[in-house]
């Protein structure tokens, strides 16, 4: 019998999840069918109901419901737990159980650039749940110097930074307001810039999270973690000005090998799964479709 797995999250229509885990399902000769629920805040528990009722085997959780998916889950893994955000859900029994693929995800997909910023300071673009997890990947295993957050959320910043002087005894964390010379300042003195916010994606595609004055290096890091388009507003310009970039893709296809292990037990295809990706994104950027 197939059974379907979500993708929930506001405004993803530019996903190429259901590209990757199809494809990995055909691939694998499972009985599975992924695709995205795109809802309302106010409707993301009755989805959550719906798809249960309808057997679905589990789900995908994106911006902006990592966080506030939580609170519905029956029991969370050590990874969720710690991170405070969610990604992959799988349901079973009437539970559901909540596990962060984001966090491992981005350190198996970074891993030399990780390295490289061991005790230097990291500037952080955004507040949310993969601010979250990147947060955890960098202190756990490329212990930085410094944390910097940037964003325009100053609530969430502060319970981030909260959540992460308690739970990882990180003191060496500050947030900044959104001031475009604060900001820079930040960045003149980071090694790594990391971009987590959907800012460049979607129906924000062409927009940049950082202001038009904003400097890149030749010593930055830049690391963007939308992957559609490939290469960003944000990504161009520090490209422009001789910074070392990194979009999305890698991080979205470990996270998703992560979460595919999950739902069936089985190890993610990413030999068969990368080329019809890759040529997935072509495709839609020659038809402008990002």
């Amino acid at each position: 019998m197939q059974r379907g797995i979500a993708l929930f999250g506001d405004n993803i229509s530019y996903s190429i999840s259901p590209v990757i885990h199809n494809t990995a399902f055909q691939a694998n000769d499972l009985p599975f069918t992924y695709l995205s629920v795109d809802i309302a805040p106010e409707q993301f528990g009755k989805a959550l109901d719906a798809v249960q009722t309808l057997n679905f085997a589990g789900a995908n959780v994106t911006i902006p419901y990592k966080e506030t998916v939580v609170q519905f889950t029956t029991s969370l893994s050590g990874t969720a737990q710690k991170i405070g955000a969610v990604n992959t859900l799988r349901f079973e029994n009437k539970e559901i159980f909540g596990d962060n693929t984001d966090s491992a995800g981005f350190y198996n997909a970074y891993m030399s650039e990780m390295q490289a910023l061991k005790n230097k300071t990291v500037l952080i673009i955004g507040s949310g749940g993969a601010a979250r997890a990147v947060c955890d990947a960098l202190i756990t295993k490329a212990s930085p110097e410094r944390i910097v957050i940037a964003t325009r959320n100053p609530d969430r910043a502060t319970r981030l930074v909260q959540h992460l002087k308690t739970t990882y005894r990180f003191d060496s964390i500050k947030t900044l307001p959104p001031d475009d010379k604060a900001i820079q300042e930040a960045a003149d003195e980071a090694s790594g810039i990391i971009q987590t916010t959907p800012v460049g994606a979607g129906k924000y595609a062409g927009e940049s999270p950082a202001p038009d004055t904003f400097r890149f290096s030749d010593r930055h890091i830049v690391i963007d973690l939308i992957y559609n388009p490939i290469e960003t507003t944000f990504l161009k310009k520090a490209a422009r000005q001789s910074a070392r970039t990194r979009n999305g893709i890698s991080m979205l296809l470990h996270q998703a090998a992560m979460s595919f292990n999950l739902w069936t037990g089985q190890t993610f295809p990413m030999d068969k799964v990368i080329p019809v990706v890759m040529e997935h994104i072509k495709r839609r950027t020659q038809e402008g479709k990002v």
